[in-house]
C-alpha cells in the first residue's frame, strides 16, 4: 500500500529513445512516486522530451505520501543537502520509527502541504508543476490526513504494529523469528531479493524500521504512515498501520543498481545491503534531477563499520508537535522545465471514455496489481494512442504467493484484456516483474 512491490522504471527507456516529443503518462495506482522520480531524473539521457504524468490513486493516504516526496525530492541543496535529504526520504518512505529530526521535518512539510492543497495559489508557487484535481470530499480527507501529520495526539505506532503482527501470525507469534528467518532465505532470497539481509530484514519485520545507519537510531512514529484518519473533537482516531508487514520497501530501489559493485558477494555474503543500495539510488536520483549530469558515487558501507545494532524493543517517544522546531521559509522546487504531474480522483477513470480530449492520448498506461478491477477494455481503447505500452504490475514480491498465485494472476490479466486491441511482449509470471502490451498495433 505505502510502497511499490517492483523496481522503479523509466519510462522514457521502456517506450523508446527517440520516438516521442512528448509523452502522456497514466498511472493507476503506483503507490509511490517511484516511477516518476526516475523518469525524471533519467531525461538528460535523451532527447528533450516533456513529461506529463496523470496519477491515479484510491487511498489518499498515498496521494498525500507522494507530495510529501515529491517536495523532498525536488528540495534544492542550497535547503537541505543531498545526503541528508536521501535519509530523510528513506525514513519516512519505510521506517514506522524516525529520528526527531525527521519528525519534526514531517510536522513542518505537513503544515506547507496543508496550505498547498487549501490554496492552489500556493500549490503553483512551492512546486509549479503539480496538478490537484480531486473531488472536494477527497480534498476535505486530505486536509484530515495532514493535520494529523502535524498534530499534538499521542501516537505509538509500534504497538499498532505488533497487534497486527499477532494477528497475522497467530500460534506462531512466539516463533516469529524463526518465521521471519523461512520467509527472507526460502521466499525474498528465491524470487530475486538476495541483496536484503538478514538483519535489516529482522528489523522490518519485527518492527517496521527497514533502513537503519550506525550513527542514528529512531524515537519518534512516523505519523505518515497511518490510515483512516478522522475528526474527533479537536483530536484524530484512526485505524494505525494498514500497510505491507512481508515484503518491506525494499523492492523500489534496493534490489538493482547501475553500478554492479554494490551487487557483488563475498563468502556468499552480499557486500552491501538493501539500505545501502537504496541509498546510492535516491542519491543518483536526487543528483541527475537537480544537476542533469551523471552521478558519481563515493562509497561507504556500513558493513565495513562493524555490527549494526538493531531495534528489539518498542521504544516510542511521542512528542507534541508544540515542542518541535518547524521550518520559518518557504522555498521554490527545482526548476524543471516540461513537466507536468496531474493527480485526478480515481473515480474519473471511467468516465474518460466521455472526453474527447483523452482519446488516443496516453503514450504509457500503468496498472498497479491492486488495480485491475479498474481496467475497462472500452477506456483502454479510448484513451490508447497508437503504438503505446501498457504496463500491469505483477505480484512476484508477494511472498506468501506460490507459483500457483502467479499463474492465476497471470490469468486475471488474460481475462481482463480480452476485447483489448493489444499485443503481449511475453510475460513470465514467475520470472517478470511487469507484465507488457503493445496497444492498437
Amino acid at each position: 500500500m505505502f510502497w511499490g512491490l517492483t523496481p522503479a522504471l523509466d519510462f522514457q527507456s521502456e517506450c523508446g529513445k527517440d520516438e516521442f516529443r512528448e509523452l502522456n503518462i497514466l498511472l493507476i495506482g503506483g503507490s509511490d512516486c517511484r516511477h516518476i522520480l526516475k523518469t525524471i531524473a533519467r531525461r538528460y539521457r535523451y532527447h528533450k522530451v516533456n513529461l506529463n504524468f496523470f496519477v491515479m490513486e484510491s487511498c489518499m493516504e498515498v496521494v498525500a505520501r507522494e507530495l510529501l516526496f515529491l517536495l523532498l525530492a525536488f528540495m534544492p541543496q542550497k535547503e537541505l543537502g543531498e545526503v541528508q535529504k536521501t535519509r530523510i526520504f528513506m525514513e519516512l518512505y519505510g521506517n514506522t520509527i524516525v529520528r526527531p529530526y525527521v519528525a519534526r521535518f514531517l510536522t513542518s512539510s505537513s503544515k506547507e502541504l496543508l496550505r498547498m492543497v487549501t490554496d492552489y495559489d500556493y500549490l503553483n508557487l512551492i512546486l509549479p508543476f503539480v496538478e490537484l484535481d480531486i473531488k472536494y470530499k477527497e480534498r476535505d480527507y486530505l486536509e484530515n490526513i495532514l493535520k494529523f501529520w502535524g498534530c499534538a495526539d499521542k501516537f505509538d505506532i509500534s504497538d499498532s504494529w505488533d497487534r497486527r503482527m499477532r494477528k497475522m501470525l497467530g500460534i506462531r507469534y512466539d516463533a516469529k523469528s524463526g518465521v521471519f528467518d523461512w520467509d527472507l532465505h526460502m521466499r525474498f532470497h528465491s524470487i530475486g531479493g538476495a541483496q536484503v539481509g538478514a538483519q535489516e530484514y529482522k528489523s522490518f519485520r519485527t518492527n517496521g524500521v527497514s533502513f537503519v545507519w550506525l550513527e542514528s537510531e529512531g524515537s519518534k512514529s512516523n505519523r505518515s504512515l497511518v490510515c483512516v484518519t478522522v475528526p474527533n473533537g479537536e483530536s484524530y482516531i484512526h485505524y494505525g498501520y494498514l500497510g505491507d508487514m512481508q515484503t518491506g520497501p525494499f523492492v523500489s530501489y534496493g534490489l538493482d543498481c547501475e553500478d554492479e559493485t554494490f551487487l557483488k558477494s563475498e563468502n556468499n555474503q552480499k557486500k552491501f545491503r538493501a539500505t545501502d543500495v537504496t541509498e546510492r539510488n535516491l542519491r543518483q536520483i536526487f543528483h541527475e534531477i537537480e544537476f542533469g549530469e551523471k552521478y558519481e558515487h563515493a562509497t561507504i558501507n556500513d558493513y565495513l563499520m562493524g555490527t549494526l545494532r538493531m531495534q528489539e524493543e518498542n521504544r516510542v517517544i511521542d512528542v507534541c508537535s508544540d515542542n518541535m522546531l518547524s521550518r520559518t521559509k518557504s522555498y521554490k522546487a527545482i526548476d524543471v522545465e516540461g513537466l507536468r504531474i496531474k493527480f485526478i480522483s480515481i473515480s474519473q477513470f471511467k468516465h474518460l471514455i466521455h472526453k474527447e480530449g483523452y482519446k488516443s492520448f496516453f503514450n504509457i498506461i500503468y496498472f498497479g496489481s491492486c488495480y485491475l478491477q479498474y481496467l475497462e477494455k472500452d477506456v483502454i481503447n479510448h484513451i490508447a494512442a497508437n503504438n503505446s505500452l501498457l504496463l500491469i504490475e505483477n505480484q512476484r514480491y508477494v511472498l506468501n504467493h506460490r507459483d500457483k498465485n502467479l499463474m492465476d494472476f497471470a490469468d486475471n490479466i488474460k481475462q481482463k484484456m480480452e476485447g483489448i486491441n493489444a499485443t503481449e511482449m511475453g510475460f513470465d509470471p514467475v520470472k517478470h516483474d511487469y507484465a507488457r502490451y503493445i496497444l492498437k498495433v
